[in-house]
Order: C-alpha cells, then sequence, then structure tokens
C-alpha cells in the first residue's frame, strides 16, 4: 500500500510527464450549472483523474476518479462550498458545479495521469450575479451650483453590482465609462448634457456574460428651473391675494369689539 501511494505521489509530481500550465476562463450565471471538461473522450485502463479547488494542495482534492482492469473508484466530496452540488462524469471525468454560488468562484486544478504520464490544466472559474438595471437621474448636487457651461449633469447609478463595467452612449459613440472590482457594492457615472441637447443617450452594464441598456430623454431629465421673474410675478399675485383677506378680518374683528361695547350694529358698515 505504502508502495502505491509513493508512486502515485511521483506521479502527481509530474516526474513522468510535464505541467502544461493551461488555463481556461469560465463564466457562469448564479443560479446555473457549469461542466469541466477533461477532454477524455472515454476513461480507460489506468486512468487516475483528480480535481482540486483552490490552492494546489492534498487538502484541496474535491473529485477523484481511478481505474483499473475491473474495478473504478470515484470520490467526490460533500464538504462545503460543495454539498450536494459536485457531479462526476465516470465515463470521462469531468466535473459538473450544480447551482452555482459565489462560493463557487475560483481555480479548479485537474491533473490526469495515464501511461506514466501527468497533465494538468487550470480553469479559472468566476460566477456572476443578475446585473441591476441601470439608474439615470438628474445630479441636483451639481446642477444646483451651475452658473454656466452644461445645461445639466446626469448620473447613470447601478447598486449591488460586481466586476461590471457602466458606460455612457451617444447613439452607438462610447462617451465614457468606469469599471467595478469584485468587491463593487454600487457604482455611479456621470455624464455633462448641454442645452437643447436631441441626441439619443444610453446608459449600458455589463459583464462577461450579460448586459442591461436603459435609454433616457435628456430633455425630460434637464428641465430648466423656473425664472426669477416668474417667481417675482408669482410672490406679486398671492400679495394681492391676501390683501383683500387681511382687510376684511380687521374690520370684523373691529365690529365685535363695537358690539360689545353696546355701539350701533350699523356703525362698522
Amino acid at each position: 500500500m505504502h508502495l502505491k501511494s509513493a508512486f502515485l505521489l511521483c506521479l502527481l509530481r509530474g516526474v513522468f510527464g510535464a505541467d502544461t500550465g493551461d488555463t481556461e476562463s469560465v463564466w457562469v450565471m448564479l443560479g446555473d450549472w457549469v461542466t469541466l471538461h477533461t477532454g477524455i473522450g472515454s476513461v480507460r485502463r489506468d486512468h487516475h483523474i483528480i480535481w482540486r479547488f483552490g490552492p494546489d494542495s492534498p487538502d484541496s482534492r474535491i473529485a477523484e476518479l481511478m481505474k483499473w482492469s475491473y474495478m473504478l473508484s470515484v470520490f467526490v466530496s460533500g464538504q462545503m462550498p460543495f454539498r450536494d452540488s459536485l457531479q462526476l462524469d465516470h465515463r470521462t471525468g469531468s466535473l459538473t458545479v450544480n447551482n452555482t454560488t459565489p462560493q463557487h468562484s475560483g481555480l479548479y486544478r485537474l491533473t490526469i495521469i495515464h501511461n506514466r504520464k501527468t497533465s494538468r490544466k487550470t480553469f479559472d472559474v468566476k460566477v456572476y450575479a443578475p446585473l441591476p438595471v441601470p439608474v439615470i437621474s438628474a445630479d441636483s448636487s451639481q446642477n444646483s451650483h451651475r452658473s454656466a457651461g452644461p445645461a445639466c449633469v446626469l448620473m447613470c447609478s447601478v447598486t449591488n453590482a460586481s466586476r461590471v463595467t457602466l458606460s455612457f452612449f451617444k447613439g452607438s459613440d462610447l462617451v465614457s465609462s468606469v469599471s467595478g472590482s469584485d468587491f463593487s457594492s454600487s457604482l455611479s457615472l456621470p455624464l455633462d448634457v448641454e442645452a437643447h441637447d436631441e441626441n439619443t443617450y444610453s446608459c449600458v452594464v455589463n459583464n462577461s456574460i450579460s448586459n442591461h441598456t436603459t435609454l433616457f430623454n435628456t430633455t425630460r431629465l434637464c428641465q430648466p428651473p423656473p425664472a426669477a421673474s416668474d417667481k417675482s410675478l408669482l410672490f406679486c399675485l398671492l400679495l394681492l391675494l391676501l390683501i383683500p383677506v387681511t382687510v376684511m378680518a380687521v374690520l370684523l374683528c373691529v365690529c365685535r369689539k363695537q358690539r360689545k361695547a353696546g355701539r350701533e350694529s350699523g356703525a362698522c358698515f
């Protein structure tokens, strides 16, 4: 048993073969499944297939398949984060991850040993959450302090997003963009819009596997503030309405006082 373990350890270290060092990037939507292929048509006699997740160490083994003349040995990890989510194809040795979560993102290392030759491959798996819809709004904090220049500043924002790119387009032309990191929770991008701009604008959020687009009308979002003359006119109208009401209230108070004093009721009209 010890001789057999030592022999397998030598094979794993590549004593009898070369390490190809290939890495394949794989993207999957949250909750979907992904299959990592070995590239083997079918598992044959003396095939030894090992899958590891994370750091390349003996403790990172998550699945293993060994075939001898009349026997097949299969191991699939039931530990977190792979509880009930791993499936190993006994015919090809390919590994399937079901019901993917963010914890399933990472490096999956494949080792194939056959006929004293060792080949290795790495899969870089990234699990993406569904993209939010970009929200367009006027940036009142900047617009209120603008005395000249663009008519207004628009802001495109997304929340609960990571590893995404946020972009403004004028028609089909890219105007500006910004990218978030793996840990971004919100992302915003400003856009200066000139007065009476009738071009078609859009804000697009995208990652490696999907995108969302929001079209918007600058005329509706960039309404000019009321003119100062309009405010003055409104104030004057309100004042004119208040004067008669105030005079009538004063007359009524005077009349009531005179009645209490025993004066004639018609003296106040």
